[in-house]
């Protein structure tokens, strides 16, 4: 069965790496996932450990890389399919998350912009396979 949650908040940052970020209560509390990307280019040490995709954090700090393979925005609903092999690292019990985006239209306009250019970074067999943001 999805996971599934309303976002009543939803944040970018851009200061030490590129982060999208949608969480269930105003405080950044309860159900969460924050998608982050390098600012530069992945280097040797990343490409040695396969860090040199995105990155997906739980709110329970669970996090794997690569893991996102299908993430669609249809207006105020957004989709997320993972990988069943990172379940476990993210401490999840379903490979698809539903999340009702309850921000305001501009939020989600940041949203798409900041979750483009994560989900793109890095080697392009770890992209995801759907991206319609």
């Amino acid at each position: 069965m999805p996971i599934e949650f309303i976002a009543r908040v939803a944040g970018v940052d851009d200061e030490y790496c590129l982060v999208a970020a949608v969480a269930e209560h105003e405080n950044g509390t309860g159900r969460a996932l924050m998608f982050q990307a390098a600012l530069e280019d992945p280097d040797e040490q990343d490409v040695l450990l396969q860090m040199d995709t995105h990155c997906l954090v739980t709110e329970d700090q669970g996090t794997a890389y690569g893991c996102v393979r299908e993430l669609t925005i249809d207006g105020d609903r957004m989709h997320v399919s993972l990988a069943q092999e990172a379940l476990a690292d993210l401490g999840l019990d379903d490979a698809v998350v539903e999340v009702q985006l309850a921000v305001d239209r501009q939020s989600v306009e940041v949203l798409r912009e900041y979750l483009g250019r994560i989900l793109r970074y890095g080697r392009p067999d770890a992209r995801p396979a759907v991206l319609r943001l």
